[in-house]
């Protein structure tokens, strides 16, 4: 009997649990980014969804830039209809000023007494002009005058018709037009006279001031499109002349929005808002000062700005958002901790006897679940921070695209710590299982008893058969929600996967004698044979993750290319606005002229196509200009409408001038060559010709209706009645079945309003553009979802990559004696890791084989990526030259990390060790 010649520590597994995974860094590696991911699933969809809701805000309230004030606009205007004392005033002003979101504001006070029978005027010896009373924040002294001198400021012409010089009497008031009576005109000074800017009835020096094109102007009643001459001064002097003259007041106070606002800024600044437009009818402070306004014994005070429905689509993406990316999220979870288990577990199976010793030495499974605990500890602590930087990451890369950057919370590190604690219980829960599931079958094989085999190819493949029925029986729009978004794709890659793995390792089997005896290649396939079963599951594994991935990569390229073919059929181009007046009357030029190049006029009614009942939109175009501002999407889905725009001008083939050729948008048994009639209310029809059917066109969702029909203009034009032809003298958009006109812009709302500015079109319209389309109809959450999936991908490749590795190691592990025996009949350690490559390039060509069958039966089968299927086209995934480019260099790169795996790994070991220990 010997004694130990050193007493053993006391504890010493314990002591030693928290180190011992930091002697395997192959291993510690696996676990740290296993770990990292699981932090990171379950932090990155809280931030995602914040990203969400920032950036949806921000890209409303860019949409909404530059709009006047009102509910296009993010901006606030507050109005009342009175003259305030000065302690009042001061109390609405105070109310305005604390306001979250918004700056200071800018004041406007004016007369709004003019009508058709009264107007205002300014007098002098007699002599009359038009001008009414007006000032802004500033204005005097931007006019070079001081705030605090009387009388007015005349533009220099009025002034020169008068026949007045600074310092003149002038009187100003409001005068009757209809009626006789003496105008009520009030005495003041002439302080000085200004240049009118042109096109404009402000001074050229105000021209310049910040949001001078969205102050409040009074317009001439006369003529709304132009503003009446401004009679500017002092806001004392506004006031006092306001309630002698009878003018009807009106005080406009506008207040910009911060840049850069935050969402929970925004609800709280539309919170005060409300309360600020519920207070000013309330027995409160504010009611009290209103009250005192003059001359009417009280003001009424209004709020306009579009912020609040602003926020609430924002808000409503980011929960389409949220929706949308849950299955995937959700998704990423699972693989995470399938990643740490699968990893955890075939580490464990490197140490089964190790397990075995210790269960002879009497550790029972929850101290070794312990043990386990102690040994991923380090492991989880550096992955929680880790964690949290890769969800930011990939927020930041693949998510929202926000300028306000990410901010971290309280409740994101909490959920951190969180995922990491879960994943040291689940390492310590997958240990205790393990090694119960160890003691029990070692007991049974000293029994003699043998184990029974699960058949999981053939539940793998009933599960995947009875989940893609059930795909098929639900509604196209409804799948992206389903949690089969993403059991479907994963069964599928599985099934694939475990059938082409396991037909190439029975092909493989079978030529085993094709090779050359003695080369690295022969030696790789004779080994592998050892370990068949463990290296085709292992190669399924890869598969799957690489199928997925490359599945990712399509789903995120058809997402992306559906949104903007969706956007374009909803908005038809990046800009348009509605105009009334100014292209009718004009004959047929001015009904297909653009008034700016970048623009293009598009006429809409709704007509019915018999005899089917029901009206359906009708868009009536000019096909040249149309081509080129038109929106035409991304995957090439419209191109077949841009086509078919020649065919437009051209006569049918009848050679009957009277049909209209049309290009039929929709849903419609219509096709090419069929003739049909078009009704316009019932009180006359068109015969048509159909010259083309599309599944969508740009703006042909603009309205509801089953099929938009397409017209040329100057074809259309020349068939219509004409009590609603648009380019007869006298036609107006009030007219009983009037066509609508609108201008179609490439470029931004500002440069629209400008180019129509410049051209003396009216830009007062409705303006619609292709970002409030998307953010409206949920399609940016959709374009953002993409990026989730893109996110998801990566972590799929990841995992393949772990999967590799996880090969690799195996491998290395099982074959230690054997190196080291073959290294003693002459092998060299390159030979040693040429051969083990050579293993995993087998392998991992299964696995791209693999994930390229299974991206093709998933791109080739039902769709389940389309959250908007009512808006068509429909949504598909896309593969790209650039999917098979990526997995070939996964390829390259796995088997060039298993070359250098192996060297290191056979270089370093010390054959006495190995032979000694066994293995």
């Amino acid at each position: 009997m010997t004694e130990p010649t050193v007493r053993p520590r006391w504890a010493a597994l314990w002591r030693s649990a928290p180190l011992r995974l930091f002697r395997t860094p192959g291993w510690l590696a696996l676990v740290l980014v296993a770990v990292t991911l699981l932090v990171a699933s379950f932090v990155a969809p809280p931030l995602f969804a914040a990203t969400a809701r920032s950036t949806a805000l921000g890209e409303g309230l860019g949409a909404a830039a530059g709009a006047p004030y009102g509910r296009d606009s993010g901006d606030l205007r507050v109005t009342w209809d009175a003259v305030l004392p000065p302690d009042a005033e001061a109390l609405v002003v105070r109310r305005l000023q604390a306001l979250t979101g918004y700056g200071a504001p800018a004041i406007t006070a004016t007369g709004i007494g003019q009508s058709r029978t009264r107007k205002g005027v300014v007098a002098a010896a007699g002599r009359t002009e038009p001008s009414v009373l007006w000032t802004h924040d500033g204005a005097i002294e931007a006019l070079g005058g001081d705030e605090d001198d009387p009388g007015i400021w005349l533009a220099a012409d009025v002034a020169r018709r008068l026949g007045l010089e600074v310092g003149d009497r002038v009187q100003i008031g409001l005068q009757q037009t209809f009626l006789p009576d003496a105008p009520q005109l009030s005495p003041t000074v002439l302080a000085g006279t200004y240049e009118t800017a042109p096109g404009s009835s402000l001074p050229t020096a105000l021209r310049g001031m910040p949001d001078a094109e969205r102050w409040y102007l009074p317009v001439d009643p006369d003529d709304p499109s132009h503003g009446s001459p401004l009679a500017i001064g002092n806001r004392r002097t506004i006031d006092r002349l306001l309630l002698r003259t009878g003018e009807a007041p009106f005080y406009v106070a506008d207040l910009r929005l911060h840049d850069g606002i935050t969402p929970d800024d925004a609800t709280t600044t539309v919170r005060q808002v409300q309360q600020l437009a519920d207070d000013a009818f309330a027995s409160t402070p504010l009611a009290s000062a209103l009250s005192q306004g003059l001359p009417l014994g009280g003001a009424e005070l209004a709020v306009a700005t579009g912020l609040p429905d602003i926020v609430f689509e924002a808000d409503a993406t980011a929960d389409s958002a949220r929706d949308q990316v849950r299955p995937y999220a959700v998704a990423g979870q699972v693989l995470a901790a399938a990643l740490l288990v699968a990893g955890w577990v075939l580490l464990g199976r490197s140490r089964r006897r190790e397990q075995l010793l210790a269960s002879g030495l009497g550790l029972r499974p929850a101290e070794v679940a312990a043990l386990a605990a102690l040994e991923v500890l380090i492991a989880c602590v550096v992955a929680a921070p880790l964690g949290i930087a890769l969800a930011c990451l990939g927020v930041l890369t693949a998510g929202p695209p926000t300028d306000a950057g990410l901010a971290v919370a309280s409740d994101d590190v909490v959920r951190a710590v969180l995922a990491a604690g879960a994943a040291l219980l689940l390492v310590a829960a997958t240990t205790a299982l393990a090694a119960m599931g160890t003691d029990r079958m070692d007991r049974l094989s000293r029994l003699g008893r043998g184990r029974r085999a699960v058949p999981w190819t053939a539940a793998l493949l009933a599960a995947t058969v009875v989940v893609a029925a059930a795909v098929l029986t639900i509604e196209v729009g409804d799948r992206s929600g389903s949690a089969l978004t993403m059991v479907f794709p994963v069964l599928v890659a599985a099934s694939v996967a475990v059938l082409i793995s396991r037909g190439v390792a029975w092909l493989r089997g079978r030529r085993l004698g094709r090779t050359k005896a003695g080369s690295a290649r022969w030696l790789a396939t004779r080994r592998t044979g050892q370990v068949m079963r463990e290296v085709t599951a292992l190669t399924a594994v890869v598969g799957i993750a690489l199928g997925l991935f490359a599945y990712a990569l399509t789903v995120h390229r058809g997402i992306e290319e559906g949104v903007a073919d969706k956007t374009a059929a909803l908005a038809g181009a990046s800009t348009s606005i509605e105009v009334a007046e100014d292209f009718r009357g004009k004959k047929m030029r001015g009904l297909v002229t653009p008034p700016a190049d970048g623009t293009s006029i598009v006429w809409r009614r709704s007509v019915a196509i018999l005899p089917d009942f029901g009206d359906e939109p009708l868009m009536s175009i000019e096909p040249t200009s149309f081509e080129g501002v038109a929106d035409w999407g991304r995957s090439g889905e419209l191109d077949a409408g841009r086509d078919l725009l020649p065919r437009l001008e051209r006569t049918v083939k009848g050679g009957n001038p009277r049909v209209l050729p049309v290009i039929l948008a929709g849903t419609t048994d219509s096709e090419v060559g069929d003739q049909g009639t078009l009704d316009f209310n019932s009180e006359f029809q068109i015969s048509f010709e159909v010259v083309g059917v599309v599944s969508a066109f740009p703006g042909s969702e603009t309205e509801t209706g089953n099929s938009t029909v397409v017209a040329s203009s100057r074809r259309l034009f020349r068939l219509v009645l004409k009590t609603v032809n648009p380019k007869l003298e006298g036609a107006s958009s009030k007219d009983a079945g009037a066509f609508e006109s609108w201008v179609w812009s490439d470029g931004s709302s500002a440069q629209l309003r400008r180019d129509l500015r410049a051209a003396g079109v009216a830009n007062d319209g409705d303006v619609v553009t292709s970002a409030e389309e998307a953010i409206s109809n949920g399609l940016i959450a959709s374009t953002w979802a993409a990026g989730y999936v893109l996110a998801l991908g990566v972590v799929m490749l990841v995992l393949a990559l772990a999967g590799a590795l996880v090969l690799a190691l195996r491998l290395a592990d099982r074959d230690t004696v054997s190196d080291v025996l073959l290294s003693r009949m002459g092998w060299s350690s390159r030979e040693l890791a040429r051969s083990r490559s050579w293993e995993v390039a087998y392998a991992v060509a299964t696995a791209v084989l693999a994930a390229l069958v299974a991206g093709a039966v998933l791109v080739l089968g039902p769709t389940i990526i389309d959250a908007a299927a009512t808006i068509p086209p429909l949504t598909r995934p896309r593969p790209g030259v650039a999917d098979l480019v990526v997995l070939l260099v996964v390829l390259v790169v796995t088997v060039l990390l298993a070359w250098l795996l192996g060297t290191r790994r056979a270089s370093r070991r010390n054959p006495a060790e190995v032979l000694r220990g066994g293995g």
